[in-house]
């Protein structure tokens, strides 16, 4: 399971915006429109916009068409190099709207000295169409960060209305997978008269960029994948997370603002865990929905869900020490942010193109044994992997099978770069994956989680010098040690 839940706001507004389909007929070459788009920060963007029809299922020879949405960054060389793709995470992040984003507007602004940029929303999300996109009619139950089995429940009774409005509009959820996504990507590639392409992936977009090697490796340049998630990777290890909660412990137990304290977070965590599960927690929040405060009782599973959302991520476990401090004290307050944010993000709705493409890469029995082997002794439970473990059989349990997850050997050359405190898409990952990859080399950024590591500016500069071709193979970033805030 990926992170799904930040992404279903642009999901659900865009949804407004048209669902209906592209008759069938043959694809035409793109074309494109000079627009002027507007970044993160307000500054105006000149660019270059186009559509590209492509069959929504192409193992149906009467599939309908869809129509993808594509951004391009003109290149200011003369006789640009190959165009760089970029592929947003998620899956169902907007790769047009990531391209905004201060940190890939100057990646973008450097890389079009020599290539063309190219933002592409994959099938299903962002500016394409269909939207494939349930907004739910009403918020979630307050009970649902309760229990497990509460939340089962919720979210397996709100894919049934999903999929059931899907059907309604006439999309064919078989159609949603990497290797669509990735034929997609060639497709995209023909249509601009390109011989080979480069990659940028992040997160998700790795994954995406993996199948797309497999499958198109002949017209491959370069490639980039920064947070691997490999063909076997889509469903993550509970042990992977037990030694990310005892690194970021570790670190703060050096830490001067949390070490008189909070000696030992694993052994606060669990006492915590054990509360909640005897007594939950019942916290205040503004539900954004109705614009009404409700009472959300958490349970051990919705901390153990709360804590897998962000553990990986840089710029939210620095507040953990405090968060379980003063859970531990009968204190909610900082409790209440993480709540509150949750409990209105999944009420928003379900995204048919994330469940479909997580389902669809599945996992190997060999993984899932391992998997379910390690569960009993994980501190997160089985959160790590909710809810997609649960929730195959009411979609239909879609799957690529083994051989699309078996290994991978490739010439091309690529660039992995990882972060120490990636839980998400952990090193060993990418160091997996590597080995088959004969022009392979990887940056690990020490102290790096999984939302800062594309920021960095050195990271930028790493990617930068590699598609310019040099050897980036020696590269060493630091982000340094995170600083912990402080308990009062």
């Amino acid at each position: 399971m990926r992170m799904r839940i930040a992404i279903l706001a642009v999901l659900i507004l865009l949804f407004m915006q048209g669902n209906g389909f592209i008759a069938a007929q043959e694809r035409p070459a793109i074309e494109f429109k000079t627009v002027e788009l507007t970044d993160s920060t307000g500054q105006k963007i000149q660019a270059e916009m186009g559509k590209l029809r492509v069959p929504e299922n192409r193992s149906k020879p009467s599939s309908k068409l869809i129509e993808l949405t594509v951004v391009r960054l003109k290149s200011r060389a003369e006789k640009p190099g190959p165009p760089i793709f970029y592929l947003a995470g998620g899956p169902g992040g907007s790769a047009i709207s990531e391209g905004g984003f201060p940190y890939m507007r100057a990646i973008a602004e450097r890389l079009r000295e020599n290539h063309d940029m190219i933002f592409m929303d994959q099938r299903g999300t962002g500016r394409s169409n269909p939207l494939v996109a349930w907004a739910a009619p009403a918020s979630i139950p307050t009970d649902a960060f309760l229990s497990q089995d509460k939340m089962i429940e919720h979210v397996r009774s709100w894919g049934a209305q999903a999929i059931e409005s899907f059907k309604q509009r006439g999309i064919d959820l078989a159609g949603y997978n990497s290797v669509e996504s990735a034929d997609d990507l060639d497709d995209l590639r023909k249509a601009l008269g390109a011989e080979k392409i480069s990659l940028i992936g992040f997160s998700y977009g790795t994954h995406l960029g993996l199948a797309t090697i497999r499958r198109h490796a002949a017209h491959l340049d370069s490639v980039v994948l920064v947070g691997t998630e490999g063909p076997n990777h889509s469903f993550k290890l509970p042990s992977t997370y037990n030694a990310q909660l005892r690194k970021l412990s570790d670190l703060a137990a050096g830490d001067s603002n949390v070490n008189g304290k909070v000696p030992d977070m694993i052994a606060l965590l669990r006492r915590v865990l054990d509360k909640l599960d005897k007594q939950p927690a019942v916290v205040t929040i503004r539900d954004s929905r109705t614009r009404q405060m409700v009472d959300v009782p958490v349970g051990r599973f919705g901390l153990q869900m709360l804590i897998r959302f962000d553990v990986g991520d840089g710029n939210d476990f620095p507040e953990f020490p405090l968060l379980f401090y003063t859970i531990d004290r009968g204190d909610y307050s900082v409790l209440r942010k993480y709540v509150e944010k949750r409990y209105n993000q999944i009420g928003r709705g379900v995204s048919g193109m994330t469940t479909m493409m997580d389902l669809y890469s599945g996992v190997t029995a060999e993984r899932l044994a391992r998997i379910k082997k390690e569960i009993p002794t994980s501190i997160l439970g089985n959160a790590m992997n909710f809810p997609d473990m649960y929730i195959g059989d009411v979609w239909g349990n879609p799957d690529l099978g083994d051989e699309y997850r078996g290994p991978l050997l490739s010439s091309a050359r690529t660039l992995f770069i990882s972060g120490t405190l990636d839980s998400n898409t952990p090193p060993y990952q990418a160091e997996e994956l590597r080995w088959g990859f004969a022009n392979g080399s990887h940056i690990i950024v020490e102290y790096a989680g999984h939302e800062d590591t594309l920021p960095n500016p050195e990271v930028q500069s790493a990617i930068v010098d590699f598609f310019n071709g040099k050897d980036v193979s020696g590269v060493r970033i630091s982000l340094g040690k995170p600083r912990f805030k402080p308990i009062p």
